[in-house]
């Protein structure tokens, strides 16, 4: 898909703008997973659907255990210091994964014995480790340029079924996706600005207004005096 060491001479010839850009991605990904934190305890529910807490995990957790390639083959600053971004989403996503064991027996199997729930977590985040290390094999996306905003945007799209089949807004808030679309606008200024034109090509413009988008959607439909209705686009 594109060269890591193309990719790495292009953010040298700026890095002050790269590192802007990319620590005020890293800001909004925080506040994000603060505000994720927040709410799913005040609501006691969990916030994002188990499929996507555990492909974020999965993805940051693959990242951080190949730091001996970021400090050993790459030495490079940008790898190195998104490895060092990258352990505090992860400890995140584990809260996530943790917030789904909490509260959410009662959707996902309510007939079901607290052990057997359990077994139900565990089972799925190996699946899902399984899944992402053996899909990560093909990518052809050496250093994770491209499946950073790729796995993002499943947020929004998996957010809004969530919020539709709960039938309210419990474990959302305008906050919480409006620090998303501004991560990833952030992050994709930066991408097309410095990673090439792999990156430029519809399909990835695409994807990331798609995950802007949704997210901005669901900043819209996470307040309380909303049009948008979550019975009437359930209706719709």
């Amino acid at each position: 898909m594109y060269s890591a060491n193309d990719l790495l001479g292009a953010v040298d010839a700026n890095p002050v703008l790269f590192i802007a850009l990319g620590a005020l991605a890293m800001v909004f990904n925080y506040t994000f997973f603060a505000e994720a934190i927040r709410v799913g305890r005040r609501d006691r529910v969990f916030v994002f659907p188990l499929m996507v807490s555990t492909l974020w995990f999965a993805h940051d957790l693959s990242f951080v255990l190949r730091g001996f390639e970021w400090f050993g083959t790459y030495r490079h600053w940008y790898v190195e210091l998104f490895f060092i971004a990258l352990i505090p989403t992860t400890l995140f996503e584990m809260i996530f994964i943790r917030q789904v064991w909490l509260y959410g027996q009662d959707e996902i199997l309510p007939r079901r014995s607290r052990r057997q729930f359990a077994l139900f977590i565990l089972g799925a985040e190996l699946a899902g480790l399984v899944v992402w290390f053996a899909t990560k094999e093909v990518l052809g996306d050496p250093i994770y340029a491209f499946t950073f905003g790729g796995v993002a945007a499943l947020a929004p799209i998996f957010a809004i079924r969530r919020m539709i089949q709960r039938n309210d807004t419990k474990g959302q808030s305008p906050l919480l996706w409006l620090s998303f679309s501004a991560m990833l606008c952030c992050w994709y200024a930066a991408v097309w600005l410095f990673f090439g034109p792999a990156f430029k090509t519809v399909p990835q413009v695409l994807l990331a207004l798609l995950a802007i988008g949704g997210g901005l959607v669901m900043a819209r439909l996470s307040t309380r005096a909303s049009v948008w209705t979550v019975q009437e686009a359930k209706n719709s």
